[in-house]
């Protein structure tokens, strides 16, 4: 299986990107972010990604979907933000961004789909 490229630096650099961008932009302090590569893809996985309150907002209520729309929103706009560095450090164009959210896990993760890379060399 072939994968996108990723140097260590890199993988670094959009490490702590993505952290600064998750806790200014929501709060909290997730402390790893794992980064998942594939052939036409990328995945950025924040566990513990939610704040206390979220996590006890999450277990006190039976309609979460409040909650859900919240940080699928803000992860949004974080993924959104963080598109030139991983477009930078894969040499791909990104062609759609799906915002994934856990609440019972308090993971959330932004899953990057490349263009084909016929796609991208042909313009």
């Amino acid at each position: 299986m072939t994968g996108i490229t990723i140097t260590i630096d890199c993988s670094d650099e959009l490490r702590k990107r993505v952290l600064e961008a998750w806790q200014v932009g929501h709060g909290g302090n997730p402390d790893h972010v794992h980064i998942l590569g594939g052939e036409n893809s990328i995945a950025l996985v924040l566990p513990k990604a939610m704040v206390q309150a979220e996590m006890v907002l999450f277990k006190n209520t039976s309609n979460t979907r409040a909650l859900d729309q919240y940080l699928r929103s803000v992860l949004e706009m974080i993924a959104e933000d963080l598109s030139p560095i991983i477009e930078d450090c894969s040499g791909r164009e990104i062609l759609t961004i799906v915002p994934l959210i856990d609440l019972k896990a308090g993971w959330i993760t932004a899953f990057y789909q490349f263009r084909e890379k016929e796609a991208d060399q042909s313009g």
